[in-house]
């Protein structure tokens, strides 16, 4: 069969996922079919568009039933979730069968993110990612997690272990974690043990995916204010961590580089920034974040910070990056006494204030 189907026979496979006792290769037929399908315009396909549930029920019942096919169906669902309103028809989905219990679909395909099934785990850890962009249904994914706790640590320990085989089949774990990160009981269980200690090593990390995941995932354990001064602590060591990837082969004098924690001092001729503006604004928003405090502020400048931004924001080429960097730098040149307050989020900004604050960050990108 190819992907061009009579709408007859494209109901057919759909419908025959949900089957029991249905010919293994006849399923296998289907799915193959279904991926290339869902990988493309099916917006556009009215028997997908409405027999949607259809699809859902039999995919999720392959990939909670069939091991030997759920990869294939796992990667249909993926590509569904990558699609417009395709989230929240599959969260809608998983919310209507949960079971008196608490157990439903999400439980039943965690059991796949193990070392035992690497393929599958990383179906699995994809379809998760895009389910969970959005806060609220990362909420929901959360909730249908029968032990949170359990499932939390499982997934670090899959991450950071390095004698798994397929190794790289558990990247995805760095973004599925930041997404739920959006949640504050996440980021206080993270922040509250020696977790993020093990996730640290991965913000300069040669692998981009597990890098990236880690890097918007400190970004949203900044949003704890109570926990800032632990993050700037020397036992966590996150700031030169985070400045890192945000330094260049720029040599400096003697004075200048005392200022600088040991691993910024004297980099290399060849030291490279970190290439993703992406990434870059997002370290440079979360040392914004870590700024919201005078104790916080004082200790980001006396370990050379604002040597780093003034190179970094002489070669950022990309506009949002460079604002993001002098404003920054604004708060950090300016004297305790110019700030006017220890704590930015106890400041009330006039409506008309934050909007005219935002037409002048819309000119300069423009």
């Amino acid at each position: 069969m190819g992907p061009q189907l009579p709408d007859h026979l494209l109901l057919v496979m759909v419908r025959s996922l949900a089957l029991d006792g249905c010919d293994p290769e006849f399923k296998k037929d289907v799915l193959q079919n279904l991926l290339v399908l869902t990988a493309d315009k099916f917006e556009e396909n009215k028997i997908i568009i409405d027999n949607f549930d259809d699809l859902l029920k039999g995919l999720f019942k392959v990939l909670e039933t069939e091991s030997s096919h759920a990869e294939m169906a796992c990667l249909c669902l993926v590509n569904l979730s990558a699609k417009e309103n395709g989230p929240n028809k599959i969260m809608s989905y998983i919310s209507n069968n949960i079971s008196t219990n608490g157990s439903g679909v999400v439980a039943k395909i965690l059991r796949y993110v193990d070392e035992t099934t690497p393929e599958i785990a990383k179906a699995v850890l994809m379809l998760l990612c895009n389910l969970t962009r959005e806060k609220n249904h990362a909420n929901k994914l959360y909730e249908a997690f029968i032990d949170q706790t359990t499932t939390l640590k499982s997934l670090i320990k899959l991450f950071i272990t390095r004698d798994i085989k397929h190794e790289t089949n558990y990247d995805y774990v760095s973004y599925l974690l930041s997404n739920l990160c959006q949640l504050h009981e996440v980021r206080m269980w993270l922040l509250d043990n020696d977790n993020l200690q093990k996730l640290l090593p991965f913000l300069n990390h040669k692998n981009s995916i597990r890098k990236a995941g880690v890097i918007m995932l400190v970004k949203n354990c900044c949003f704890e204010l109570e926990k800032h001064e632990w993050l700037l602590s020397e036992d966590l060591d996150l700031l030169p961590r985070l400045l890192l990837p945000l330094a260049g082969p720029e040599q400096f004098d003697d004075e200048d580089n005392e200022k600088l924690p040991i691993d910024l001092q004297y980099l290399s001729d060849d030291k490279e920034r970190e290439s993703d503006p992406n990434l870059r604004l997002a370290l440079i928003q979360a040392l914004t974040q870590l700024s919201a405090k005078r104790n916080c502020r004082e200790i980001i400048r006396d370990q050379g910070t604002y040597l780093i931004l003034r190179e970094l924001h002489k070669w950022e080429p990309n506009m949002e990056v460079k604002l993001a960097c002098e404003n920054l730098v604004d708060i950090l040149i300016k004297t305790e006494d110019e700030i006017g307050t220890d704590n930015f989020h106890d400041l009330n900004v006039p409506e008309e204030l934050i909007d005219k604050f935002k037409k002048m960050d819309e000119a300069y990108l423009n």
